[in-house]
């Protein structure tokens, strides 16, 4: 009996390892097919156009608007030398996408058993929000790589026996490149170094009263010191990176400015003399045009109710009850676990509970505080907290049943049978849940009308509005800033420019009605393509 349960054991390890190589490949074609497929929306174009196309350092010290991922920008900067404007736009995301599979992968495995962290894994790639942000041109995706490679590095400092220096330098390289990504990770970043610090210090107070040391002498006081000081290298980092940018900003604008004692000094010149002035500068610029703006404090937590039923429902689909449930039950559950593993001394989960309880807690607690409501995608990230109590919940719950189970045989279907129905599960969502429509659909038409004539057989190109200027320059590699239509042998107008009564304000649009020689069009151009959406002349 014993040698048939190590038998039937190692061919489900076997199978596990297949299924997972499996799923890693298909997730891999699926994510390529995405990158390709998809018309890129405006937020990606704009971050292209203005940023990663005019290389590295260009994008390293501009931020004219707040919702540059400056450091995706420079890791896209260097792809795009490839010279394929969809690799040097998406290629970072698509590398981290395939990246967070491993990592969860990894980490579901140090505290789950069997088939748990496969189920961890296609938890998360099913979800909503991962799924639609995964190989966009932003940073949310390298975002979710940092955290995930932080809590990674941040367990063996935590839990290993001797973590090593190289495992401290990637842990606070992490911290600085998730907030350099996307300075809204902060949402994470806190959170999780809280967790590391709050876990060591439990042990290092049960190592000192078992030692009758000194708390900061025992092995996890030190290794507590080290991760506050990794943590407070990545901010320091993290303020140096943000200083470069403040003061290319500063110096900008003291330069320009007519009343500034720096008007028309060269920029190099006014920050060698003056480089305090021009970071001063250039962070009440960015203070001054924040991304979200706080709201009215009457109500808000009403609102912020609201904000959270929609995010639940950008996770999994019609599910939003079950989430805010799961996630707000969870909490509760884990707070509990952890004051038994406190008091017990037992179980080998308290940093995974942890970093769970903070990182779910913080964001609520911090935007009542705040009164923001941040923009959902802010929080793809959520995602990996979300799979991560399910896969607890589950592996719980498995394990119960096992127990009730008389032999290894039946443990053994009990838990492929949850690994198919979870498998079926993240198929639906996948193939099935209108997951895989056109990012934004004004941008894809646009793409379409182009692409219903030879751009190759005009030279005078005008646009008409700035997705058409992004799209020209990512799709064909022409940078046209010219909005003058007579002259051009191509345009491309929105069929609300073409209507006298329109009269409301698109701030896309660089015509409207009034605006349009319409004269020079009738007689020079002619009427190549037409939709529901757009008309396009062309001579």
């Amino acid at each position: 009996m014993g040698k048939w349960v190590i038998c039937w054991q190692m061919k489900s390890d076997k199978l596990k390892e297949i299924v997972w190589y499996f799923l890693f490949a298909l997730m891999a074609v699926y994510y390529g097919y995405r990158l390709f497929a998809f018309t890129p929306w405006y937020d990606e174009l704009y971050t292209y156009y203005y940023f990663i196309s005019k290389g590295p350092i260009y994008a390293a010290i501009h931020w004219p608007l707040p919702n540059n991922h400056v450091g995706y920008s420079v890791l896209s900067a260097f792809l795009d030398f490839f010279g394929n404007s969809y690799i040097g736009l998406r290629g970072i995301s698509y590398i981290c996408a395939l990246a967070n599979m491993i990592l969860i992968y990894r980490i579901s495995g140090r505290y789950l058993k069997g088939w748990m962290p496969l189920n961890t894994v296609i938890l998360y790639v099913s979800m909503a929000l991962v799924n639609q942000m995964a190989v966009q041109g932003r940073g949310y995706t390298l975002g979710i790589t940092c955290c995930l490679l932080a809590f990674y590095c941040m367990a063996d400092i935590c839990e290993g026996e001797r973590p090593k220096k190289r495992v401290y330098i990637a842990y606070t390289l992490s911290l600085v490149l998730g907030l350099y990504a996307v300075s809204s990770n902060v949402y994470w970043v806190v959170p999780l170094c809280l967790s590391g610090g709050f876990f060591l210090l439990i042990k290092a107070l049960r190592q000192a009263a078992g030692e009758k040391r000194f708390l900061l002498k025992t092995q996890s006081g030190k290794r507590l010191i080290s991760l506050i000081a990794a943590s407070l290298s990545a901010a320091f980092g993290t303020i140096l990176l943000y200083a470069s940018i403040w003061v290319s900003i500063g110096s900008n604008l003291l330069v320009k400015d007519e009343t500034s004692s720096y008007y028309g000094m060269g920029h190099i010149k006014m920050i060698l003399s003056a480089p305090f002035a021009a970071m001063a500068r250039g962070m009440e610029y960015m203070l001054d045009t924040p991304y979200i703006q706080s709201e009215e404090r009457a109500g808000f937590s009403g609102r912020l109710w609201e904000w959270i039923k929609t995010l639940a429902d950008y996770y999994y689909h019609l599910l939003a009850p079950l989430v805010i449930l799961i996630l707000g039950a969870g909490c509760v559950f884990l707070v509990f676990r952890v004051i038994r593993i406190m008091r017990k001394g037992e179980g080998n989960r308290l940093l995974l509970y942890l970093f769970l309880i903070a990182g779910i807690l913080f964001v609520p607690a911090v935007l009542l505080i705040q009164c923001k409501r941040p923009y959902y995608r802010v929080f793809t990230y959520g995602g990996v907290y979300l799979a991560l109590l399910l896969g607890v919940f589950l592996s719980d719950g498995v394990d119960f049943l096992c127990k009730k189970a008389s032999d290894a045989g039946k443990k053994q279907i009990i838990s492929a049978a949850v690994f198919a129905v979870i498998l079926t599960f993240g198929v639906k969502c996948l193939a099935f849940s209108g997951y895989n429509g056109q990012y934004g659909d004004r941008e894809y038409e646009t793409a379409k009308a182009f692409s219903a004539v030879n751009i190759k057989d005009y030279e005078n190109f005008c646009v008409t509005d700035c997705n058409q200027e992004y799209l020209l320059y990512f799709l064909y590699g022409i940078r046209c800033e010219n909005r003058e239509i007579e002259g051009a042998d191509m345009v491309l107008l929105d069929k609300r420019m073409c209507q006298p009564d329109f009269d409301e304000m698109v701030w896309e649009f660089y015509h409207y009605y009034d605006t349009v020689p319409w004269d020079y069009i009738e007689k020079n151009l002619t009427k190549v393509y037409d939709s529901e959406n757009y008309v396009l002349y062309a001579k």
